[in-house]
């Protein structure tokens, strides 16, 4: 079960004291104090976490300072959108403006300084997450010195589509009121996202260079039959890669050099043909949303795009027929 977490403060009058009280008991071991004027203004926060894997959101009306102190090494992301954010991290202020993000490991995260009108957003990766990702892209041992180049863009490039898809995490993966998380759609985006930070952002191996081996046929053929017998678990690009014997990159790279498609595409597209083979055979109770759902594709509008650009028809339209089909046996 992948249960969802959600840690949520509606925007309320609070002083710097009160909230830094909040986010101490919310957040367990983490430590927060106030360093600022304690004066009342309104303030607001919101978690959701699974898998390890947090977005957040938060606004204040007035400036605040706050000291921290995060009992991890995971790494966060820190985005304004309205004013600005000083962060400290191991003894250095960064600056965060509108159309820049910052990336630190948490344990260096030391302090915060919230700008007056802040409107604020970010998220947290497990590093156990990235440097599996890291070490299925490079094949050599991560330096226990591991960092990502602090500040980025988010006008444009990785960071930028970083940021939206830890928006889709938080919105759609985490956004069902059950509270549980599709284990499939969850599995692909967390490790999506980590090869898309290690393989895209800078950081202390950007400048190393591993070359990419050539692999066998045979060995594209064993990772597509076990991507065709497992489409229906939450698999990942790395569990298709130690099924043929070969390392991520090498499997990304000869992957499109035989079939022009990524693994993580040729994945997705099974998934697709695995929810309609459920919907051309769906009994009276069963809706397109359900099916969809189970096969990892959580935005209804997105799916029906992608499943009439690859069959030339809609799911509703297939679960009509399916549905006259059962009511004539």
């Amino acid at each position: 079960m992948n249960e969802i977490a959600l840690i949520k403060l509606e925007r309320a009058p609070l002083t710097a004291g009160e909230i830094s009280e909040w986010l101490s008991v919310e957040k367990g071991p983490n430590h927060y104090r106030p360093l600022s004027l304690d004066r009342r203004g309104l303030f607001s926060f919101d978690v959701h976490s699974v898998g390890g894997f947090a977005g957040w959101s938060g606004s204040s009306s007035v400036e605040r300072s706050l000291s921290v102190s995060i009992e991890s090494d995971d790494f966060m992301f820190f985005v304004e959108h309205e004013t600005y954010y000083n962060v400290a991290t191991g003894g250095i202020q960064h600056t965060i403006a509108p159309g820049s993000g910052l990336l630190t490991s948490a344990d260096r995260y030391s302090s915060l300084n919230i700008g007056e009108g802040s409107m604020a957003e970010g998220f947290c990766v497990p590093r156990k997450a990235v440097l599996t990702a890291l070490a299925d892209s490079f094949e050599r041992a991560t330096p226990a010195s591991f960092e990502f180049t602090p500040l980025h863009d988010l006008t444009s490039g990785p960071a930028a589509r970083m940021l939206k898809l830890m928006r889709f995490f938080r919105d759609d993966i985490c956004g069902d009121q059950s509270l549980i998380a599709s284990p499939i759609a969850l599995a692909s985006f967390q490790e999506m996202f980590c090869l898309l930070m290690v393989q895209n952002l800078r950081h202390t191996l950007t400048n190393f260079n591993s070359p990419v081996h050539s692999i066998a046929p045979r060995q594209i053929k064993r990772a597509i039959e076990f991507a065709r017998t497992n489409a229906a678990q939450p698999i990942t690009i790395s569990d298709m890669a130690a099924a043929a014997g070969v390392s991520v990159r090498g499997l990304q790279s000869n992957f499109r050099r035989f079939l022009n498609a990524t693994p993580m595409e040729y994945l997705r597209r099974l998934r697709l043909e695995g929810a309609r083979h459920e919907i051309k055979a769906a009994d009276l109770s069963s809706t397109v949303t359900d099916i969809a759902r189970r096969w990892g594709f959580l935005h209804l509008g997105r799916f029906s795009q992608e499943y009439h650009a690859a069959f030339g028809v809609m799911p509703s339209s297939d679960l009509a027929d399916s549905r006259r089909k059962f009511m004539t046996k």
